[in-house]
């Protein structure tokens, strides 16, 4: 499968990662990465404020800066409820099934964006790894209302 990696930081990006920043293949959690066109980027950065993002949180000011708006607080609460609802499933019945309420709750608690994409939260390029959207999140909670964020390299990754 295919998804996204996006490098966003909070000042704006000199170095983009490319297809070579992360480390990839045998024993990683990537089987390759890939450079991706301009058109593609476009499509990425639509993806991302269309269907990534929460609903809001951010305006799109430019190709590659968004501006927050608020909102994380009631996005918790949404997410809290979602993991609550998920946790009062299981049962001693169901709590070691391999794909059932267990795996369901993990997936909420680390992706609760629901996205295959991964986030690069660095205006560097010299960690080798990206994130999944729960940290996105946890670094989106530390983001003043007017706060500007920058989009920079995106790459593309097989899983």
């Amino acid at each position: 499968m295919h998804a996204w990696i996006y490098q966003i930081s909070d000042t704006p990006i000199k170095e983009t990662i490319n297809e070579d920043t992360l480390y990839q293949g045998d024993g990683t959690d990537y089987d390759y990465c890939a450079e991706i066109s301009e058109e593609g980027r476009k499509s990425a950065i639509e993806t991302l404020k269309g269907y990534i993002l929460p609903f809001g949180m951010f305006r799109q000011i430019d190709e590659t800066t968004f501006e927050y708006q608020g909102g994380i607080d009631e996005w918790k609460e949404q997410w809290v409820e979602r993991i609550q609802d998920l946790a009062s499933e299981l049962n001693v019945e169901n709590v070691l099934k391999f794909v059932g309420h267990s795996y369901k709750l993990e997936r909420e608690l680390k992706n609760p964006l629901d996205t295959a994409s991964q986030f690069y939260l660095s205006a560097e390029t010299d960690q080798t790894y990206a994130e999944e959207s729960v940290e996105l999140m946890r670094w989106i909670e530390n983001l003043e209302v007017g706060s500007k964020i920058y989009v920079g390299g995106i790459i593309d990754f097989h899983f």
